[in-house]
């Protein structure tokens, strides 16, 4: 039997309005009932994924929540951090001058989850409205070496991004975790930092065999997940090369409670 169900938000569990359907919110409140955990698996910070908790009912003790794509576990209720990954100063700083040379916007989030910029852009605006938050600007070059970080994002435009991406120095490749967590997000993570490597972590936390784990998702930053999970559901409307790590494939979108139909199919269908 499924008991911890990591959802994604993006093109996931939000529509294209950026919304939780009603058909969603229903089925998510019946497994959560039946103590399936529900646990949100996604990029954004405490900030930003306390609002998708409140909304849903999942602020319990026994709830939990995956954050800066794996870096970070928290309880729902109480706010302890369960895990964490980290890099440091140094990493930041080299990345800063990446971002120079390949003309992007560059971004941090400190341990402390206060998030920090060199300049403010049009991307910081975006990133502050999603997740609650304001960015300050500093110095990169002030940064200590051993100060840590959960996160190191490049920022720009989809183009701007994709090239970066083509062009970035192979190490990061190698010593990090690079995901691409939207069209205008690329982030540098500690190398055993992914929600796949978060789900595993909270699965043997709660002593539940990773058998009985689901994973929902659409895009290529949710793979990890997909292939940690006992069972591993794509939306229909998810990336080509991400559908090839499903165990199922949904027939309803994003924005037609597609996780809803994952929900049932697996969890409420087995147990009628």
């Amino acid at each position: 039997m499924i008991k911890i169900v990591t959802i994604d938000l993006d093109g996931t569990l939000f529509n294209d309005q950026k919304v939780i359907t009603e058909k969603n919110k229903e089925i998510i409140k019946k497994c959560h009932e039946l103590g399936v955990r529900i646990v949100i698996c996604t990029g954004r910070p405490t900030s930003g994924v306390l609002p998708v908790l409140e909304k849903l009912g999942l602020t319990t003790i026994n709830d939990y929540a995956i954050i800066y794509n794996g870096a970070k576990i928290i309880n729902a209720k109480t706010k302890e951090e369960i895990f964490s990954t980290t890099i440091d100063g140094k990493v930041v700083k080299e990345l800063y001058l990446e971002s120079k040379r390949l003309n992007t916007f560059i971004h941090a989030f400190r341990k402390n989850e206060e998030l920090i910029c060199n300049k403010y852009n049009p991307y910081t605006e975006i990133e502050a409205r999603l997740n609650n938050l304001y960015a300050e600007v500093i110095d990169f070059d002030t940064i200590s070496d051993d100060e840590l970080f959960l996160k190191c994002m490049l920022i720009d435009n989809p183009d701007s991004v994709t090239n970066a991406m083509k062009n970035v120095k192979p190490k990061y490749y190698e010593e990090y975790q690079m995901v691409r967590s939207s069209q205008i997000f690329l982030e540098f993570l500690n190398k055993a930092s992914s929600k796949g490597e978060g789900l595993k972590h909270l699965a043997k936390y709660l002593n539940i065999d990773i058998k009985d784990t689901m994973a929902i998702g659409d895009a290529n930053n949710d793979i990890a997940m997909i292939k940690a999970a006992g069972v591993g559901c794509v939306m229909c409307n998810g990336f080509d090369d991400v559908k090839e790590y499903a165990t199922y494939i949904t027939k309803n979108d994003n924005n037609n409670s597609g996780v809803a139909e994952c929900l049932e199919k697996f969890i409420l269908d087995e147990i009628k």
